[in-house]
């Protein structure tokens, strides 16, 4: 084995210590809230030493900034990625909704976080998660006007609009649970219909529904 595959090696070992980091201090924060965690909380329940932690991040300030980036991060790549395969407005919409949805619905604490302790967060991290929010923001509003300029939409406010839809598709991660009375996809399903009704859109078909539910689902399985 070269020293490059060693180095490689010891990389994919670093990151996935680093994810189970992540989502233990995730649940923490979930559970009991940021200022109430403690960064030996988190060591104790990985069954590792304080000093451990402070490898891959300063402080718990940069561990909940780390979460609510990577989280902006996977939630705009994977939007962009499936518009990338939609021309028709109504399917940009849904494809917006459909990876809002799964993404809250597979990593529902990491992205509440981002809502509930944003607060928590100070100068520089603060003002690049707010540079994260506006920038998904501005794809979600180009999707609205873009649709209603060429008729397609009817949309009363644009800003409310994307807001109502990408509130409602956040609230997902509070509620959602594998093996409940309604599967991801069927979830998918309600919510892109909400959406298409706010902005005074034309519905899709289920066959569209379930090939954006499966595209983005494989996304961010993929990128856990």
């Amino acid at each position: 084995m070269t020293r490059l595959d060693v180095a490689a090696r010891e990389s994919v070992s670093r990151n996935v210590r680093a994810r189970e980091l992540q989502r233990v201090a995730a649940e923490l924060f979930f559970a009991k809230g940021y200022e109430a965690t403690t960064i030996r909380e988190i060591a104790e329940a990985l069954g590792i030493k304080s000093a451990s932690i402070y490898y891959h991040w300063e402080n718990k300030e940069a561990i909940l900034f780390d979460l609510v980036r990577s989280t902006m991060e996977q939630l705009i790549s994977g939007a962009r990625a499936l518009l990338e395969e939609q021309v028709h407005p109504e399917q940009r919409l849904a494809a917006l909704v459909t990876n809002h949805v799964v993404l809250h619905a597979l990593r529902p604490k990491e992205a509440i976080l981002g809502e509930t302790e944003l607060r928590s967060l100070k100068d520089e991290r603060l003002e690049s998660a707010m540079r994260m929010r506006d920038e998904y923001e501005a794809i979600v509003l180009k999707v609205l006007a873009a649709g209603a300029a060429v008729g397609k939409f009817e949309v009363v406010d644009l800003k409310l609009t994307a807001y109502s839809i990408i509130s409602q598709c956040t609230n997902v991660g509070i509620w959602y649970r594998e093996g409940g009375r309604l599967g991801l996809e069927e979830v998918v399903a309600v919510y892109t219909a909400l959406a298409l009704r706010a902005a005074g859109a034309a519905s899709v078909d289920r066959s569209t529904i379930s090939r954006l539910a499966a595209g983005a689902s494989a996304f961010h399985e993929a990128c856990a």
